[in-house]
């Protein structure tokens, strides 16, 4: 609808002159009209779906480097007994994997 709006379509009429070009738009334009309409419905399916039978993601479901992730989910008030050593910009990375930490890379 952009396309025949950019050639002199105008909104919210029921009828228009037929030598004008739009009638070729018309067909086309107006099934991709019911795209937002599945979209909406697949991601309704998605959210009963997920919640019927997905399965709870955990504490780190990305395996991520940063420190709000190496904490509970739900935190707890406090997040941190100790306060964690940074010594990178991954340090959850290095609490995992103290074999093969970032900072010496840096």
């Amino acid at each position: 609808m952009h396309i025949a709006g950019i050639l002199g379509m105008p909104r919210r009429i029921y009828t228009y002159d037929a030598d004008r070009g739009w009638a070729v738009l018309e067909p086309v334009e107006h099934p991709r009209g019911a795209h937002p309409g599945t979209s909406f419905g697949l991601f309704v399916y998605n959210i009963i779906a997920s919640l019927r039978y997905g399965r709870p993601a955990g504490d780190d479901p990305w395996d991520a480097w940063t420190l709000e992730w190496a904490t509970t989910s739900p935190p707890p008030p406090y997040n941190f007994e100790v306060i964690p050593t940074v010594r990178s910009r991954r340090p959850l990375w290095d609490l995992k994997h103290p074999d093969d930490p970032d900072w010496k890379y840096e």
